[in-house]
């Protein structure tokens, strides 16, 4: 039900408005140095054990800068009744610096929602808050491949920065592949990297002409934080 649902939800977007071409918002979980241009919105939609739902609209008010909020919750498809997040989360965008051909794309991004909490889990990640990430795109056979750098500082526990890194890799037809991990350096001691933690995901998407993108997800390989679980995402960039 739900794969047919989203199914349906993203060829709904799809027809819904003038194409627009955008630039890659995410690796799997973690954000790019992508932006939306103004009176451009970006939609995504994540699934989560069981039967949960994360939804994001970020858009584009100024040259570099964006703005948007998050929000979902448990049991939004079967046969439970849905329970919703308590409030809504915000986020923003500010890239300071476009990617060069000798420089990558530089940009200060605020995103206060948590992972949400799954079934199977035995740890939640904590918000990014404040990061810094930057983006490098290479020309490769199939496709552009992109390197990834980001670094994060959690408002309410300033002690350690969190650090992630990922790759993404445009394959020909419109498919690509996406990984990430985090070495969980702001998170507690014993899911960080140098205790055999850290959190590594992996994706693999279709998309067309960077309008809509629909992938196949697989979160927490390494069961640092519970069991390791499957998810589908959509994405959908528009015009307002």
């Amino acid at each position: 039900m739900i794969i047919r649902s989203i199914l349906i939800i993203s060829l709904l977007m799809a027809s819904a408005g003038e194409a627009v071409s955008g630039e890659l918002m995410r690796l799997v979980r973690e954000p790019t140095a992508g932006i939306v241009a103004p009176r451009t919105y970006h939609f995504s939609m994540n699934t989560f054990p069981n039967d949960g739902l994360t939804f994001s609209l970020m858009a584009g008010i100024l040259p570099r800068f964006a703005v948007g909020l998050g929000y979902g919750g448990w049991n939004i498809t079967g046969l439970n009744s849905p329970s919703w997040f308590n409030h809504l989360y915000l986020k923003a965008r500010f890239r300071f610096f476009d990617e060069t051909e000798s420089f990558p794309g530089a940009l200060l991004g605020f995103d206060n929602q948590p992972e949400a909490i799954r079934s199977g889990s035995t740890y939640r990640k904590s918000a990014r808050d404040f990061y810094l990430v930057l983006s490098k795109n290479f020309l490769s056979f199939g496709g552009d491949m992109a390197f990834h750098v980001g670094i994060s500082a959690d408002v309410r526990r300033l002690i350690h920065a969190g650090v992630w890194v990922g790759m993404n890799k445009g394959l020909p037809a419109g498919f690509g592949l996406a990984m990430e991990y985090d070495f969980a350096t702001d998170e507690a001691d014993s899911v960080r990297f140098d205790n055999n933690g850290g959190f590594l995901s992996g994706e693999i998407y279709w998309e067309s002409f960077g309008q809509v993108r629909i992938s196949l997800q697989f979160i927490d390989i390494l069961e640092t934080g519970g069991e390791s679980y499957r998810a589908l995402g959509v994405d959908f960039l528009g015009l307002f």
